[in-house]
């Protein structure tokens, strides 16, 4: 039977898998390496604290269908399709349950198409309604900033 959590013990959580990766992986973010490589970790921290959940990085699926949000591909020059790739997703595989959607920055690169995905897969009238979205903006070893999102709109660290 799957565990559903508050919001308040999904942000415990979270703010739990990350101490653990500065505690463990603070080379990775000490050496500032690739994005997925960080994501990964996190990913596997979190993992540990979801047991019950399916904790996925760049997953681009939505049952059998390519994961897309309409009009993304607007809010940068480079992006060629309405494709998504959350860097990681707390769900149910094959179900439209899902309780988390992660956006990973560091070195403060442009945010503004990962904070419009977190709005969007947020947002309650749209196709993901995640229950929490939430921006992660990495900057060396020290504590990241968090941006939640919930029903569309932010809710702050």
């Amino acid at each position: 039977m799957v565990h559903y959590y508050s919001s308040e013990n999904i942000r415990r959580k979270v703010k739990a898998a990350i101490g653990v990766l500065l505690q463990k992986d603070s080379f990775l973010l000490d050496r500032r390496v690739n994005e997925r490589s960080i994501s990964h970790k996190l990913g596997e921290y979190l993992q540990a604290e979801f047991k019950e959940w399916n904790v996925d990085c760049e997953y681009n699926r939505i049952s059998i269908d390519v994961k897309k949000i309409e009009g993304i591909r607007e809010c940068d020059e480079h992006r060629k399709t309405d494709r998504v790739l959350p860097d990681i997703i707390i769900h149910l595989r094959n179900t439209n349950t899902n309780i988390l959607v992660v956006e990973l920055n560091k070195e403060n690169l442009n945010p503004e198409c990962d904070i419009m995905k977190l709005k969007l897969f947020t947002d309650t009238k749209g196709d993901y309604r995640y229950s929490l979205g939430l921006f992660i903006q990495f900057d060396g070893t020290s504590y990241p900033q968090l941006t939640w999102f919930k029903n569309g709109n932010t809710l702050g660290s």
